[in-house]
């Protein structure tokens, strides 16, 4: 399930922002230094971004890029872990002192723009930051305020993945991209039955309610806004209780992979164990679906619409975002990296999906070209699929929704278990979001 990935990293990476200081870095003139700075032009930049070794070496490959055209650039790069790359980044913050490019997680946008720690990165697009190719939809998502203060450097969406080898054996149909959530109740009644009599038994899904995406995603496929300018909840508790009440006979009757398997499966999930057949999440965990699964029979369709909504509303979301630090000295220089990472085709090919789906049709294309594997190939066929139902940006996501979104799951948890009713579960997050959100 979602919670059981977010809890620990949320929990350990929201510690340090709320050390953060209002500032801003007084880096320079952000015009002049676009209208000064050429190919040739000589600067020393520092870019910082969270992940392990072998994305440390997909960056080193794409800096390499980067100086062929860029010569006199020279990047000085660190990474870490999740949650040791946010406590450093507080410290610098603190400190004004934060890397001139830096990866951004849509969680903390919020909280950064809102303390004046980010530039503006508007004045630069019409020089060395153009974005060519990077859609109006994709760049909302790092807009706060009209500014844009962050870019996507790849996008997902959400989605429902199905094991195909589980249903083959069962002899049941893959579910479809035209379901209602009506729809998908009687297909996991479906495998259920059909799977009452595996050792272990076989389920059709999880409580597909158990994380907040999917609210989110919920309400937006009614025409619902999620979250106010100001970052206070525009949704009501009574639309809580109706999203985990539309399922609640099915988690009271036992139509749900039970909630004591799950957390004894811990870290992994009945659908990741191949004992469930469905999985909500974003569409580029499907290489960890697959990974995990140990199989590539892995299939990809988006999640049910609400009974009587016949289109779907299928916002992207940023994966990863870049962001220049408005303590820069050299803001410039940061941009054209950043626009380099966003839209080089060359880079796309280097990271395949791994960062999310490329935000340009060349970088897609590059990316299915550069010896795709299974997972990026799908994720890639996926995301052109959905395409003419991407319309919406994703909600800009307020300071403090990572420990929210991590509440979401532990009261799911005791839903779950009984141990609260939906009205209950409603009222505690709400109680949760007026201390994290300050509403």
């Amino acid at each position: 399930m979602i919670r059981k990935m977010l809890a620990a990293v949320v929990a350990a990476g929201t510690v340090g922002v709320l050390a953060l200081s209002g500032c801003s870095g007084g880096g320079g003139d952000v015009n002049a230094q676009a209208q000064q700075f050429t190919k040739d032009t000589k600067a020393q930049i520092s870019f910082s971004w969270w992940g392990n070794n072998d994305r440390a070496d997909q960056f080193g490959k794409a800096i390499a890029l980067f100086n062929k055209e860029y010569p006199n650039v020279k990047v000085t790069r660190s990474f870490a872990a999740f949650a040791d790359y946010w406590t450093a980044r507080s410290t610098e913050a603190a400190g004004h002192a934060l890397p001139d490019l830096m990866m951004m997680d849509a969680g903390y946008l919020s909280e950064y723009a809102g303390k004046n720690l980010l530039q503006d990165l508007t004045p630069l697009r019409s020089s060395v930051m153009p974005l060519d190719g990077v859609d109006d939809s994709s760049l909302g998502a790092g807009k706060v305020d009209g500014k844009l203060e962050s870019v996507p450097l790849g996008t997902n969406t959400w989605s429902m993945m199905y094991n195909k080898d589980l249903l083959d054996k069962l002899g049941i149909k893959y579910p479809t991209d035209n379901m209602s959530w009506t729809d998908l109740g009687n297909f996991v009644r479906e495998v259920d039955k059909a799977g009452a009599s595996a050792n272990p038994s076989q389920f059709g899904s999880s409580d597909y309610t158990d994380g907040l995406p999917g609210f989110i995603y919920w309400l937006m496929q009614q025409g619902k806004d999620v979250f106010t300018k100001e970052g206070k909840p525009a949704f009501t508790q009574q639309q809580v209780i109706d999203y985990v009440d539309s399922v609640k006979d099915m988690r009271t009757g036992g139509s749900f992979f039970p909630i004591k398997r799950d957390v004894a499966l811990d870290p992994l999930n009945g659908f990741l164990a191949g004992q469930a057949a469905l999985w909500f999440n974003f569409s580029t965990t499907l290489l960890q679906a697959m990974t995990d699964s140990k199989t590539e029979h892995i299939g990809i369709v988006p999640a049910p619409s609400p009974d009587g909504v016949d289109k779907h509303v299928l916002a992207q979301h940023p994966s990863l975002l870049l962001s220049v630090s408005a303590n820069s000295k050299q803001k410039a220089a940061a941009a054209a990296l950043l626009n380099f990472l966003v839209t080089s085709p060359d880079v796309a090919a280097v990271f395949g999906t791994s960062l999310g789906v490329p935000a340009t049709e060349e970088g897609r294309a590059a990316a299915a070209k550069a010896n795709a594997t299974p997972a990026d190939a799908a994720i890639l066929k996926y995301a052109s699929d959905m395409a003419p139902e991407t319309t919406a940006s994703y909600p800009l996501l307020p300071a403090g929704y990572g420990t929210v979104e991590a509440k979401w799951g532990e009261l799911h948890q005791q839903l779950e278990y009984g141990q609260l009713s939906s009205k209950q579960f409603a009222q505690q997050f709400f109680d949760e979001m007026s201390l994290s959100l300050g509403n």
